[in-house]
């Protein structure tokens, strides 16, 4: 019943359904089928949408098959604008299992590769570069990001996704199953037990609500975008969030991609249970931030991507605490504002006692952060923040530019009455804090950046800090004033092992 009351609110809600059925192809390295060697790759290409051109500032293939490449929207300019038009730069996907040779050519660049770059360095992966093509193998699933020489523009994301499986039956009244093609359509609202299912080679034009819910998945290999609507700000615009799930309970996200939103991308909101994986998100538009978790319990985040403009993984107290939160494994590249985020606003909903605690950061790893602190807690209301580890942080690039140049930490706890305060007349505390494994490999002029480390008051203090084992630019870093830390005289027990 409950596919018969949403799939035709779905379909009389297409404003323009612009391609209906491009089919996904299966590659398999032929060989004799009396001989089938099964170490030869596995490899699931999906063309894209025939109302989309493929970009002309990249071009990529897989095992000489040339994928179809995305132009997605991105912030190089790392000031807070309004108006910023974004910039573009390239992304594809595809599905594999072995070894797979990709190779790269970016007509786009002028002049140009005369060297290029495979992130994380943690992949440990030296390309070849001849001809203008660049070259690799790759033999895990994951995430690659090329970067030409040595520069952010048209750097490359491509997203190698595990060979997917259990793929839901479409006819399952339970299911809404998504075909490949360019689709416009209404906002897709989900009800417990359903399962929305994205298929590779499609790309929507819509958001996905849960709210109230229990029990739903959304799922696939295809793209939720935003490049229909104007940025939220813009005159007549408002803010469209690609995945927003509100008091819901056990929800599942996993492999699908989000690009050009015009605003936040994966909200969750006093909610309680939720795993996402393998998500991709690619944000290039005003207050984009990535995981936006605010009031919520029990979630966990693992084996994603994110690209921002604004905060990429940021936990908030809205309509109460925050407890349980788990990021692992997740790849970030923060164009504006704050890589790995507690606060500011953390009690926005004016709860009593509101609390935000045993939150994990753990195995990040950091391509470019390029505004504001990677790793911040700043308490602007009356919460009380405890027990928050960050554990096996790696920072390929912290090229940290601030505001000009202020607020351009390394880390940043504090307790400080913004804009974005809600209560004003009262403080909360921060407490037990953990740092066990901060490495980072370049900084933007070769030195040290500041760190701060502030209590509010005699009574409301940031105490009980412990770093251990922080490198920075290939140097163990073992006291405060190595890391160049800012203590004020209410933050105690802030130690560096």
């Amino acid at each position: 019943m409950q596919k018969k009351t949403v799939i035709p609110v779905i379909c009389l809600g297409v404003v323009a359904v612009l391609c209906t059925a491009f089919a996904i192809f299966m590659l398999i390295r032929p060989v004799p089928a009396a001989a089938h060697d099964p170490d030869l790759p596995t490899l699931i290409l999906y063309e894209g949408p025939q109302t989309m051109d493929t970009s002309q500032s990249a071009r990529i293939w897989v095992e000489g098959h040339e994928l179809f490449v995305y132009d997605v929207m991105v912030n190089h300019e790392h000031i807070w604008n309004s108006n910023t038009i974004p910039s573009r730069t390239p992304m594809a996907y595809f599905d594999f299992e072995g070894e797979l040779l990709i190779e790269i050519e970016v007509p786009g660049l002028a002049q140009g590769i005369n060297e290029a770059k495979i992130l994380p360095s943690a992949h440990g992966i030296v390309p070849r570069v001849e001809n203008n093509r660049v070259s690799f193998t790759v033999s895990e699933p994951g995430f690659y990001t090329v970067v030409y020489n040595d520069h952010v523009h048209l750097a490359t994301h491509i997203f190698a996704n595990p060979l997917e499986t259990d793929v839901p039956d479409r006819d399952d009244p339970d299911v809404i199953f998504i075909d490949p093609g360019h689709w416009t359509l209404d906002a897709i609202v989900l009800n417990s037990g359903q399962t929305l299912y994205i298929s590779g080679g499609a790309v929507v034009n819509s958001i996905v609500v849960v709210d109230g819910a229990q029990d739903v998945t959304i799922r696939g290999r295809g793209i939720i975008c935003g490049a229909d609507r104007p940025a939220w700000n813009q005159p007549g615009s408002y803010a469209r969030v690609p995945i927003d799930i509100r008091s819901s309970r056990n929800i599942t996200a996993e492999g699908i991609i989000l690009i050009n939103g015009n605003a936040w991308k994966f909200n969750s909101f006093n909610s309680d249970g939720l795993f996402a994986s393998n998500i991709k998100i690619i944000s290039g538009r005003q207050n984009g931030d990535g995981f936006t978790f605010q009031s919520c319990r029990n979630h966990h985040v693992a084996d994603s991507f994110v690209r921002t403009w604004d905060d990429s993984l940021v936990i908030k107290n809205y309509a109460g605490s925050s407890r349980d939160i788990t990021f692992e494994r997740v790849q970030i590249w923060t164009d504006l504002a704050q890589s790995m985020e507690i606060g500011y606003e953390t009690n926005r909903g004016l709860t009593i006692n509101p609390t935000i605690s045993n939150i994990t950061f753990r195995d990040i790893h950091v391509l470019y952060a390029n505004h504001k602190p990677i790793i911040s807690i700043h308490n602007s209301d009356d919460a009380e923040i405890f027990n928050i580890l960050w554990e096996n942080i790696t920072v390929d690039n912290a090229f940290m530019r601030g505001d000009h140049g202020v607020n351009n930490e390394l880390i940043e706890f504090n307790m400080i009455k913004t804009h974005w305060s809600t209560v004003r007349d009262e403080w909360g505390s921060i407490r037990d804090i953990t740092i066990d494994g901060l490495t980072v490999h370049r900084t933007l002029d070769g030195s040290v950046p500041m760190s701060n480390f502030w209590g509010a008051n005699e009574n409301h203090t940031l105490e009980n800090v412990t770093l251990r084992n922080i490198y920075i630019n290939g140097n163990r870093v073992t006291t405060l004033r190595e890391l160049r830390a800012h203590v004020n005289d209410y933050a105690f027990n802030i130690t560096i092992e």
